[in-house]
């Protein structure tokens, strides 16, 4: 007999996992209006009837998708200890370090990874990074902005002049600067051939934060 009926409670969480997978391959090839839900439930050799069943349809499994997705690979970030206080501005520089360094070094774990997912889990990523839809916005500002909030009260800190547009505007300067080292890194390869691609990720860091703090300080 088909597939049509919901699962034994001992294959429940496998059923809803495996469907998610194949869902996070289909929409991160094919992009979420050319994904159907027959396409995912061929791809995780299931029932189609199952995806209603659990998600109550397409909008519903590309949200469950997107969670699995942050969870899996993109771990909430953690906030530097320690600097609950405003500082001086020269204190400062040891916070502005952190925080560059913990973005640098979540970027390259997720990009050493060996998941098999990963390839496609960047791609969907990068894509509602680009062009959130609806069903996912409140997932990514959950997600993103804590390491963003520590960001601004670090910029704060350092220039307490600075308008609130200008403390945005470095706050997204340095999140991409540290990002594109990364997410760049083969593209980088072929066009700043002197770059040296084995680059420590604590003199990136060190360095990163010289280039900032000065910026910062002197603007």
């Amino acid at each position: 007999m088909p597939d049509s009926q919901p699962p034994t409670t001992i294959s429940h969480q496998e059923t809803r996992g495996c469907l998610v997978e194949a869902a996070l391959t289909c929409f991160a090839k094919y992009g979420y209006d050319a994904t159907s839900i027959c396409l995912i439930a061929t791809a995780a050799g299931k029932n189609s009837s199952l995806i209603s069943y659990y998600f109550k349809g397409k909008e519903g499994l590309y949200r469950e998708v997107f969670q699995h997705l942050l969870d899996r690979f993109f771990p909430a970030p953690g906030v530097p200890p320690g600097h609950d206080g405003v500082q001086e501005p020269e204190g400062n520089r040891p916070r502005l370090r952190a925080i560059l360094g913990k973005i640098l070094s979540d970027v390259d774990a997720h990009f050493r990874s060996v998941d098999p997912l990963k390839d496609a889990a960047t791609r969907l990523f990068l894509a509602e990074v680009h062009a959130p839809r609806e069903e996912v916005k409140d997932l990514l500002k959950a997600r993103l902005e804590p390491s963003a909030q520590e960001l601004r009260a670090c910029i704060r800190a350092i220039r307490p002049d600075l308008p609130e547009a200008d403390v945005d505007f470095w706050g997204i300067t340095i999140q991409g600067s540290c990002v594109s080292h990364a997410l760049r890194s083969e593209i980088n390869a072929l066009i700043w051939t002197s770059a040296d691609p084995e680059l420590p990720l604590d003199v990136m860091a060190d360095r990163l934060t010289t280039f900032v703090y000065t910026g910062l300080t002197c603007a």
